[in-house]
């Protein structure tokens, strides 16, 4: 059978999921341990750099610079977190008046497998149960993938505006890849042969397991 596309209500989790707040990356802990870095490079910049002054009057000089690095670096890490906590916070209320989410379940017959190529994510071709072929890739599914990914049946849940994966849930076992070739190569994204995330085409998918 074909995918079947619901736009549906969103569950408990779902809706905790879009209502969480952002993530602290540059929250004052990081600030700090980051900031004491700059204050040990900045001394020892001006401690080693200065062998005419004598000792005395280079190491207050040089705690002097290192401070000062410190305050501006803790300054402009909170600046920036502060700015992109508020571009975040925006977004999931975006996402969370929208008061659905879009719920796609796919049913599989095969899947190739693509090894991660640094940390661009995993990527699968997913023939579907219809004959058409499924690509998925992204970081997004290293947790499934632990967790048995890919799966005969499965629901794929996304965020309402900005129409990134919230999660992935098996409605069926896992289904062992027929074949997994190596990472895409750079000549494989510029001439634009990777699909991109949740395309859907009729492809050869006998050459896709020859393919890389």
């Amino acid at each position: 059978m074909p995918p079947v596309t619901v736009i549906r209500p969103p569950t408990e989790e779902e809706a905790r999921l879009l209502g969480a707040p952002p993530a602290r990356l540059f929250g004052w802990w990081t600030g700090l341990v980051s900031g004491i870095g700059v204050f040990a490079l900045a001394f020892l910049l001006v401690l080693l750099g200065s062998p005419i002054l004598p000792l005395p009057a280079t190491v207050p000089a040089a705690i002097a610079v290192g401070f000062g690095g410190f305050l501006a670096w803790y300054v402009y890490v909170q600046r920036r977190h502060r700015r992109s906590h508020r571009r975040s916070a925006a977004g999931m209320a975006r996402e969370a008046a929208a008061g659905h989410v879009k719920s796609t379940t796919y049913t599989i017959r095969d899947a190739v497998a693509v090894e991660e190529s640094e940390d661009e994510g995993l990527s699968f071709y997913l023939l579907l149960d219809d004959g058409r072929t499924l690509f998925l890739s992204g970081q997004y599914l290293y947790e499934p993938v632990e967790a048995g990914f890919p799966w005969t049946s499965f629901e794929l849940v996304r965020a309402p505006v900005a129409g990134y994966v919230m999660r992935m849930v098996s409605h069926g076992p896992s289904l062992r890849p027929s074949r997994t070739r190596a990472p895409f190569t750079g000549a494989e994204y510029r001439s634009r042969v990777v699909p991109d995330d949740g395309d859907i085409a009729t492809r050869d998918f006998d050459a896709l397991k020859r393919a890389g």
